[in-house]
């Protein structure tokens, strides 16, 4: 079944896994602190927005026949049910939540931040790794694109939120969300074992975000 499966797909599917595996210790640090009370949102979560991806390979789970719906399908999911879960914790613990929140943020960046496979030598180099762990849709939405770039900076843009219909899917809080994300890239950003800068700015519905090399 695999050779129906190109390596972009498996790319796409582990990153998919990564912020579901975010998800899940964010479940679970909520559990450490207020209890199984907490497992009710993930419950209701899990029945409106779909189940986690079992620990199979992928062609073991993925339809062949929709290889490309299939992945967007799981996108979808787990944008969703994350953006659901985050919000309802936020809104029943307030700043604990959010402190344990941005707390598994961090740690799950800094972590994606060592692994030596990353190529740092470059400002264009570290947005390539970047893009190797955060989801971004489907590689053909193209969701930034490289602006400018040199030895010593590399700016990329997006117009709009790829992520914005899902999250208000799952009836998230958009500027919490999107706080955690611009956080998780930062955080994997300024951890690298060469030291860069990230920095974002917003001019008239355009993201400018610029990766710096001090």
């Amino acid at each position: 079944m695999s050779q129906f499966l190109a390596p972009i797909h498996t790319w796409l599917f582990n990153k998919i896994k990564l912020a579901q595996d975010l998800e899940s210790n964010i479940v679970k640090v909520h559990i450490d602190t207020f209890g199984e009370e907490v497992l009710s949102v993930q419950e209701e979560a899990i029945k409106l927005y779909g189940e986690y991806i079992q620990s199979k390979p992928l062609e073991e789970l993925i339809d062949v026949n929709n290889i490309h719906g299939w992945l967007q399908n799981r996108i979808i999911e787990v944008e969703s049910r994350s953006a659901y879960i985050i919000s309802k914790y936020y809104d029943i613990y307030k700043e604990k939540s959010k402190e344990l929140t941005m707390s598994e943020y961090k740690k799950q960046a800094i972590k994606c931040a060592k692994d030596e496979s990353n190529k740092v030598n470059s400002p264009d180099n570290v947005y390539i790794s970047l893009n190797n762990y955060i989801l971004s849709g489907m590689p053909c939405d193209r969701a930034t694109s490289i602006t400018e770039k040199n030895d010593d900076y590399v700016i990329f843009e997006q117009a709009g939120c790829i992520h914005k219909k899902n999250y208000e899917k799952g009836n998230g809080n958009l500027s919490y969300l999107y706080k955690l994300k611009d956080l998780w890239i930062k955080s994997f950003v300024e951890n690298l074992r060469v030291k860069y800068v990230y920095d974002k700015k917003e001019n008239d519905g355009v993201t400018i975000n610029t990766i710096r090399k001090v």
